[in-house]
């Protein structure tokens, strides 16, 4: 006799697969699971520029559009105001660029100046600021010191020029230097070896132009004096240690806040140097790269 097929299959049968389901399921949630998880706003936070490719990228984009003659002159002095702070926050906010950042930003403001001028528009003349707001500053010691005695020895020479009504010296200007140096030997808290007193019978003999001797090219004598008393506060920045292994230098509570402390002297020490560089174009320094940054 034929035996006939059940109309159902056997329950053990249908149990084995729901259970062979059951656990499929089970294997798929447990590998979703295991999946590293999107951690919210990681991927956008990695995709901003830091604060120094910012400055950076909004300086040389102001800076093209600063020197496009192509373009309307209004859109060239107002992206030459912009370039002035970019530049300065490129040097404050990258160290590798601060001697770039500052030269740049000096020029720019002398670039701006130029375009006022045409545009009849008026424009505050360039000041050597003295450090006077300046509490402490995230810089070592030798650094502090070496600055100290470049503007010690540039406000001597300043000093001398006034007295015999060279050039655009004046007293006023000799004392910027004066205290801008008292400051900084101050703040370094190293010993005090400014000399007072610098052989300027060179100067007396060119009192009018001289050779620059990092360019080889004649200019005002004043003007290669600030332009060189520059040059030692960039190369003595450029030398000067971390903050971290400073030997002397801001107290600080944390990484971030040390952080914070070198970026503000930086960009503190890049606006006093850039004052200095931009008296300099004004006196009739050479504004060209090549010479700028010989």
């Amino acid at each position: 006799m034929q035996t006939r097929s059940p109309l159902f299959p056997s329950v053990s049968s249908t149990s084995r697969r729901v259970c062979v389901l059951a656990c499929i399921g089970m294997l798929v949630a447990s590998l979703t699971a295991c999946s590293a998880p999107r951690i919210a706003g990681r991927a956008e936070a990695e995709q901003q520029p830091s604060p120094c490719e910012k400055a950076y990228a909004d300086a040389t984009a102001n800076a093209d559009i600063m020197a496009d003659k192509s373009r309307h002159i209004v859109m060239r002095y107002l992206a030459a105001q912009e370039a002035v702070s970019d530049w300065a926050n490129t040097a404050a906010y990258c160290p590798a660029r601060f001697a770039d950042g500052t030269l740049r930003s000096a020029q720019a403001r002398h670039t701006a100046r130029l375009m006022a001028a045409r545009l009849a528009i008026n424009i505050a003349q360039p000041t050597l600021s003295r450090c006077d707001d300046i509490d402490s500053l995230d810089i070592d010691a030798d650094s502090l010191s070496a600055m100290s005695v470049a503007e010690d020895q540039v406000g001597f020479a300043m000093e001398v020029f006034a007295a015999r009504s060279f050039g655009h010296a004046t007293l006023d200007i000799s004392d910027r230097h004066k205290t801008t140096s008292q400051r900084l030997i101050s703040l370094s808290g190293a010993e005090d070896n400014r000399a007072k007193t610098y052989d300027v019978t060179q100067l007396l003999a060119n009192p009018n132009t001289i050779v620059d001797s990092a360019t080889g090219l004649y200019a005002p004598t004043d003007a290669v004096l600030e332009m060189n008393c520059a040059r030692s506060g960039i190369a003595a920045v450029a030398a000067s240690s971390t903050s971290s292994n400073a030997s002397t230098k801001s107290q600080t509570t944390s990484d971030d806040h040390s952080d914070d402390s070198r970026e503000q002297s930086l960009g503190m020490l890049a606006s006093m140097i850039a004052d200095r560089v931009d008296l300099a174009l004004d006196w009739g320094y050479p504004a060209f790269d090549e010479a700028l940054f010989a």
